[in-house]
């Protein structure tokens, strides 16, 4: 037996003379030193000497919860609570795993055990608060947030939670005031500068909107966001948002994008749909097609019908992880556009792209390596926003281009392309504003 093996054994032999008690005692300390893999040796041990131990149930269902196994964390909570019905932190763990693996009725059903048991928990009027936000009960939400204030006061992750509920109900002003205080009690919250910054923006409040930037890259300097936004409010226009933006955008909007989308009415996927079905009919199976900035693979799903291959190429892993899930693309690619495009010629028969290139001010790369990508007669289909300044493109305060129509056909022109139709088009509502934007057609020459 080697050293290490002695010392394993060693180790195992000292645990099995452990007391229960003093068992338990070592694993809550290794758990809250997030030694986990220590930890879950002593709780299976213990659970194995005693398999209806309460604490030792629920505390390991936490941890299996953190190492990724929520399905197996949930029935070991839901043991526990066999044995103790009323056991509320048990309870209130239970719902917190039920929220983050998104069955957010099960964590309302669990919140509400725990209220029932506990009416004046701050913490679990503060969690059901949030999760009643998600499932749109805003004005309930509201209620039960402002009474775990009331329970908690100064308290910066209730009034972030509030503040998300009141900006979920449209209530604007009173969402800035709870942001406000929550950042004056604890100014480290990076998350909160950007939905205090975009609801100051989008209720004309620009100079102060442009201070909490300031104070966002102040506190956050290295995060690329923030630099993209305080460019955009310095009158800055680089030609493109950068890859560290775009990756750090999408990878943390992925798991809520579809959903998100949808209570914005997006219709750059359905938009771009309609324009392929005026160019092309199902029966004729193109060879190619490429979905460029593919997302979670929202237009995929109408461009499987026509092609006997279909490739989605992202910057975002994330949204890469999303659009895998779908099950429509026979490939996917994490890729910048244009150096994916630049290395093909003549490939595709058709390229999409759906609310992509607003994160390109300079139109012209792209295009150049789209026209030598595509086959002769092949169809470039994409979306933007638009703006009818007599410059190109501007990059605006929300961090995405517009562009002109002037621009963008003579970009087709010079690249190769004839246009073959521009519509001035409803893209999607921002705080229940439309936003204009234009789908274009072209066809490689």
């Amino acid at each position: 037996m080697n050293r290490h093996e002695r010392r394993s054994a060693a180790k195992k032999q000292k645990q099995q003379r452990l007391t229960p008690m003093q068992a338990f005692k070592l694993a809550i300390e290794l758990h809250q030193q997030q030694r986990l893999e220590e930890a879950e040796k002593v709780y299976r041990s213990l659970l194995d000497l005693q398999p209806k131990h309460p604490d030792a149930l629920h505390y390991y269902g936490v941890l299996l919860h953190q190492i990724g196994q929520s399905e197996q964390a949930i029935a070991y909570i839901k043991q526990a609570l066999v044995i103790v019905p009323d056991y509320l932190d048990a309870l209130n763990n239970l719902g917190n795993v039920l929220k983050e693996t998104g069955d957010m009725q099960g964590a309302v059903d669990v919140y509400r055990q725990v209220l029932n048991l506990s009416p004046n928990h701050a913490g679990v009027h503060n969690n059901l608060g949030a999760v009643l936000r998600h499932l749109g009960a805003y004005q309930e939400s509201i209620s039960l947030l402002t009474k775990a204030l009331a329970l908690s006061p100064n308290n910066p992750d209730v009034l972030q939670n509030l503040g998300n509920s009141y900006r979920a109900n449209g209530d604007y002003q009173q969402a800035i005031d709870a942001y406000r205080q929550s950042l004056a009690i604890k100014p480290q919250q990076k998350t909160i500068y950007q939905r205090l910054w975009r609801l100051l923006l989008a209720t004309g409040q620009q100079e102060a909107s442009q201070e909490v930037l300031k104070q966002w890259v102040a506190v956050d300097p290295n995060n690329h966001i923030a630099q993209h936004h305080f460019l955009a409010h310095t009158g800055y226009t680089p030609e493109r948002a950068s890859e560290d933006y775009i990756q750090e955008t999408f990878d943390r909007f992925a798991a809520s994008f579809d959903n998100v989308l949808d209570r914005l009415e997006y219709r750059a996927p359905s938009l771009v749909g309609q324009a392929v079905a005026k160019l092309f009919s199902e029966s004729e199976k193109l060879a190619c097609v490429l979905d460029a900035g593919c997302g979670t693979g929202l237009s995929g799903i109408s461009l499987r019908a026509y092609t006997d291959k279909l490739i989605g190429v992202d910057l975002s892993q994330g949204m890469l992880n999303k659009a895998q899930q779908r099950k429509i693309y026979d490939e996917l690619v994490k890729a910048d556009l244009v150096k994916y495009l630049s290395s093909y010629t003549h490939l595709f028969n058709l390229i999409i792209s759906a609310d992509t290139l607003v994160y390109f001010g300079a139109l012209e790369a792209f295009l150049q390596a789209a026209s030598q990508a595509l086959t002769t007669k092949g169809a470039l289909v994409f979306t933007l926003e638009k703006h009818d300044a007599e410059n190109g493109f501007q990059l605006n305060y929300h961090g995405r281009y517009a562009h002109t129509p002037r621009y963008v056909t003579d970009c087709l022109v010079n690249a190769g392309f004839e246009l073959h139709v521009m519509e001035t088009v409803i893209l999607r509502k921002e705080m229940g504003e439309p936003v204009v934007g234009i789908v274009v057609t072209a066809i490689c020459k």
